[in-house]
């Protein structure tokens, strides 16, 4: 293995970049809150069939409101407020009924209202509109890695002084328009609402480690990199990669001696999605009650695609049983 392996794309700064997780919300068939995250589920889509978008807006209601009880400074309540959301199919299976429809129809008697979520920034637009918020906003299509990107671009935001908080997610729907070879289709959302300073001395922080770009057998030498990065060995591994691809969940369990978690094996294939419930499942991990002001578990989430890979640490100081 040659250094060229793999190409770095962006180091973590010398300045360390954590926020504080405000607000979390969890839309998955099976899952009911973050402890649905850590079992598997054997159900994977909803009852009733619903466009991308409603399950984005379901996600980010709820990780708003959470937020909202914690801090004054949730979105809605002024200052800045950026989006950034991964989205597998962004609004493709909504235009394509939307094109099948104006021609049965004809013009003017399909709903204007159709438009914003047929277009490809339909989830992002979706949750911006419905809370006000004045962005930034990044939609960010593509697979696994699509979701963690999405996360360290909104850390990026808040420590560049770009907004004050920033609403983060990742959604999926079954439409024919997704590709998953080998995977379980899912669908459904996850959200965050993250901000620059933790609102009451608790909870959960998040870090990007290590963004790259990886070559054929580039894996081992990613997760030696994310490893070097941290303050110390993870207690626990989160890791959201296409259910045919080995390569990385053999390389933590060479170099890691912690438990791993795979999303995929528990809620299924949600593709660009999978990245951010990496994220959310890795936050909570360091939910469980412990000694009081203790530093929780230190967990790394990592999400791979077919050629980049994207890894954030979640750590937390717990606030005593709960």
């Amino acid at each position: 293995m040659t250094s060229e392996t793999v190409r770095t794309v962006l180091r973590v700064p010398a300045r360390r970049t954590v926020v504080a997780v405000a607000g979390l919300g969890v839309r998955l068939p099976g899952a009911a809150g973050l402890s649905g995250l850590l079992v598997p589920s054997a159900l994977r889509r909803f009852a009733h069939e619903a466009p991308e978008h409603e399950y984005a807006l379901a996600a980010a209601t709820d990780a708003v409101a959470a937020a909202s009880t914690r801090t004054p400074g949730a979105p809605g309540a002024g200052g800045s407020t950026a989006t950034v959301w991964a989205s597998s199919t962004a609004g493709l299976a909504a235009y394509a009924q939307t094109c099948a429809d104006i021609p049965e129809f004809g013009p003017g008697l399909v709903s204007p209202r159709r438009t914003a979520h047929s277009a490809f920034t339909a989830p992002v637009t979706a949750v911006s509109v419905r809370f006000g918020l004045d962005g930034p906003y990044l939609s960010v299509t593509g697979e696994q890695d699509a979701g963690a990107h999405a996360v360290t671009e909104a850390v990026r935001m808040l420590t560049q002084g770009r907004c004050e908080r920033v609403v983060v997610g990742g959604s999926a729907d079954t439409s024919t328009w997704r590709s998953c070879p080998g995977g379980d289709p899912a669908e459904g959302a996850l959200c965050a609402v993250l901000q620059r300073h933790t609102p009451d001395g608790g909870g959960a922080t998040v870090r990007p480690v290590l963004r790259a770009r990886t070559a054929r057998d580039g894996v081992d030498a990613f997760v030696r990199s994310c490893l070097e990065r941290l303050d110390g060995p993870p207690d626990h591994l989160v890791l959201s990669a296409p259910a045919t691809d080995s390569r990385a969940a053999g390389a933590l369990a060479l170099l890691c001696d912690a438990p791993l978690l795979r999303v995929e094996e528990r809620l299924g294939d949600l593709g660009a999605a999978g990245g951010v419930a990496a994220m959310v499942t890795a936050v909570a991990l360091t939910a469980a009650p412990g000694p009081l002001e203790q530093p929780g578990p230190r967990v790394l989430a990592l999400a791979l695609g077919s050629g980049n890979a994207v890894a954030v640490e979640v750590t937390s100081r717990r606030k005593g049983p709960r």
